[in-house]
């Protein structure tokens, strides 16, 4: 059984970084700037290709140079792209964020489409599968459901209509949505809930708590709660208890806020093994 398939949005993503942001009229001059690829799903399926996971991707591009460019990115990554669908009729999502360095902050302007992949046929093969809002529509679509073959997780930012937390196995809501982890024993879920640099909240219906936050110098947040959920799922891949799943995904995060963009920082399975090797000494 193949283990990870995640499904949503796929963007491109021109970043600035600048030290804050202008007042009317005033022009700033950028720190840097880069491109990378983003979207939920798409940054969960490259944090579980970074640690080593069989990992999939089902999304929808365009067929334009910002598609092309995703789908070398996610190969380049050692994602599988077969459920990747190359849809001329669409315009690839694009982004343009403006990360303030002092401010910790950031602008995010997306232009997205509301393409809903097909159900791929070999879907029963899957032991996860991690969703954004995209992808809670889409699974909807298919007839998925939980207590099937696979296991399912959603990360989701903001209020969605349909949203039920007891559809997933994991449940990860933004503190935006709620920071109630008491519904894990209700809804017999583990329920996780990211507070950026407060830490992480959990309950598996058995066990709760909190994480600390990862202590670590930060170049930009942007990404750092879909790399959280991504390196979460491999948690669960491997098997870990709640409370060290979470250290590993706060972990995974926070050095990959060493990054400008939401991927490059992003730890391989190697370099997440020795840094928490050397955290325990």
């Amino acid at each position: 059984m193949s283990q990870v398939l995640c499904v949503g949005v796929a963007t491109v993503d021109n970043i600035v970084l600048v030290e804050k942001y202008p007042s009317a009229n005033q022009r700033v001059v950028a720190l840097d700037s880069t491109r990378a690829v983003g979207g939920p799903a798409t940054t969960a399926a490259v944090t579980l290709a970074r640690l080593g996971i069989e990992v999939s991707l089902s999304c929808v591009i365009g067929d334009d140079e910002e598609g092309r460019f995703i789908f070398e990115t996610l190969k380049n990554e050692g994602v599988d792209t077969s459920h990747v669908v190359v849809d001329a009729s669409v315009r690839t999502a694009r982004g343009t964020i403006v990360v303030s360095k002092s401010e910790q902050s950031r602008a995010i302007m997306v232009m997205p489409h509301d393409q809903i992949p097909k159900k791929p046929l070999d879907i029963s093969k899957y032991q996860w599968i991690h969703v954004d809002q995209a992808g809670m529509r889409a699974l909807k679509t298919w007839g998925i459901s939980r207590g099937g073959s696979a296991k399912l997780s959603i990360d989701i930012g903001y209020a969605t209509e349909g949203l039920n937390p007891g559809d997933y196995d994991l449940y990860a809501p933004s503190e935006n949505i709620t920071t109630d982890t008491t519904s894990a024993v209700k809804d017999k879920n583990i329920v996780v809930i990211s507070q950026g640099e407060k830490g992480s909240l959990y309950c598996d219906g058995l066990s709760s708590g909190s994480v600390p936050a990862l202590n670590t110098e930060i170049l930009s947040t942007l990404g750092a709660g879909d790399v959280f959920h991504g390196a979460l799922v491999a948690a669960q891949v491997w098997n870990k208890e709640i409370s060290e799943a979470v250290l590993i995904a706060n972990t995974v995060a926070g050095l990959s806020c060493r990054g400008l963009d939401g991927q490059s920082g992003i730890p391989s399975k190697n370099e997440l093994d020795a840094y928490l090797a050397k955290v325990k000494i």
